[in-house]
């Protein structure tokens, strides 16, 4: 069905992958809970409830239109507050504060989902509240629907978690590895997708044994193939898992339909499924919590909408205290200062750093090109770097900066320590707000 293709680029960074064989496990409930309505990429949602209103999981409290996500409560109580408030990522979004009742009602309005057609399948994911789940937060949903003239000819599952430190991924496949393969057969025979392919890290050969074991007790082997991919980061990147199971390119600027695939997180497909065998839409994010200072690190269930501060009071504290902290993974992560930020859907770990927390000083770059050579689409990250700085409009589109996925291989192969994806989400920015100043109509 596939065949494996090598990619270009990559490095190896350390695996740290401790929390492997950390069986998943709830979290300490939390008093309360402050749910963002902007979990998603898209337009942010409108609050549904208001001050007083008494909710339960699942109850939706977050609604919108075109590109969105519905939101619901993970925790049943009263809501507190709805207000307006800039969140530490800057961005300003409504913001629903549910104050638990402890007893963590599900909502008794939640029904099994049903369909007959592709459009109802895809209302009823909407109806979900699914995103991307490896930290991209697309809905799911609107992925599901190809445009008009294009198919979708493969489901692309991605199972590699190839950041350090995060295994949460791995935890799915392990513990919920029937429901990732029905997922995955549920998807691709609603959507009317011939093939599905499952790729997983050969460091994880627990996973891609036991998935494999899986499809052929549910006689899926005509449609999914669970493939051994070799361990490079950035192997999990979109584009690159798709050059890897397919052979095929995805243009710059394009979209992995326009090579015929739907690419999903190994736990979104997993997410999906669970929702059609429940009813329950998404309201916890399983998260590995790790680092020098965790007295307790693993991978929990944590609610959206909990804080950082209650995280660290559910998972017992801190041997000592962190000098930075982590939201993801520490190569494409971002470091908060707020530990009373919310969990959102697309964070996927939190990483607490004492001693790895210190990082050389930069040099200047000494135009050794293995930035270039590590990076897996091709880019000159060491010319990016220099036109960000000098905020270069044309040398940033010249070279392409939209194109970066910012997975951080050329920070990790530079010897001169050079912030290149800081540099590159600020030209970005940059030649966002340039583009955008230079195409406004004038005014009469």
């Amino acid at each position: 069905m596939f065949t494996l293709h090598t990619t270009r680029g990559g490095v190896h960074p350390p695996q740290y992958k401790d929390m492997r064989d950390h069986a998943c496990r709830f979290i300490e409930q939390p008093k309360r809970v402050r749910i963002p309505m902007n979990m998603h990429i898209g337009a942010p949602c409108k609050p549904v409830v208001a001050p007083q209103d008494h909710v339960y999981v699942g109850t939706l409290i977050g609604d919108g239109e075109g590109l969105y996500a519905p939101v619901h409560a993970s925790v049943s109580g009263t809501v507190e507050a709805v207000v307006e408030e800039v969140l530490p990522t800057g961005v300003s979004s409504y913001v629903v504060e549910i104050a638990s009742d402890g007893k963590h009602e599900a909502d008794p309005h939640l029904e099994i989902p049903t369909y007959t057609t592709q459009d109802e399948f895809i209302d009823c994911v909407r109806a979900s509240g699914i995103v991307g789940l490896g930290g991209a937060a697309f809905p799911t949903w609107f992925k599901m629907q190809a445009p008009k003239g294009k198919r979708f000819e493969a489901v692309v599952i991605n199972g590699m978690e190839c950041e350090p430190y995060i295994t949460s991924d791995f935890r799915q496949m392990m513990e919920h590895g029937d429901l990732v393969i029905a997922g995955a057969a549920r998807i691709a025979r609603a959507l009317s997708i011939p093939e599905v392919a499952i790729g997983i890290e050969d460091n994880k050969p627990e996973a891609i044994q036991h998935l494999q074991k899986i499809v052929v007790e549910q006689g899926l082997s005509e449609l999914i193939e669970v493939l051994s991919i070799p361990t490079k980061y950035p192997a999990g990147g979109e584009k690159v898992l798709i050059h890897a199971t397919t052979g095929r390119d995805v243009p710059a600027g394009g979209l992995p339909v326009d090579v015929g695939c739907l690419v999903m997180n190994v736990t979104t497909v997993a997410r999906v499924e669970y929702f059609f065998q429940t009813g329950r839409p998404l309201v916890y994010k399983v998260m590995t919590i790790a680092g020098d200072c965790v007295k307790n690190p693993g991978n929990y269930l944590v609610p959206l909408g909990m804080s950082v501060h209650e995280i660290i009071d559910g998972v017992g504290g801190f041997d000592r205290e962190p000098r930075k902290i982590i939201m993801g993974g520490p190569m494409m992560g971002r470091t908060i200062d707020d530990i009373e930020c919310p969990v959102i859907k697309a964070n996927n770990a939190i990483l607490f750093f004492h001693d790895q927390a210190i990082l050389p000083d930069e040099t200047p770059c000494i135009r050794c090109g293995r930035c270039v050579l590590a990076c897996p689409l091709g880019l000159m990250p060491f010319a990016l770097d220099g036109a960000a700085r000098r905020s270069d409009t044309a040398a940033l589109d010249e070279f392409a900066v939209m194109n970066c996925m910012e997975c951080g291989s050329c920070v990790f192969s530079c010897p001169a320590h050079r912030r290149i994806v800081a540099s590159i989400r600020e030209g970005k920015d940059w030649l966002r707000s340039e583009t955008a100043r230079l195409t406004k109509p004038k005014e009469a």
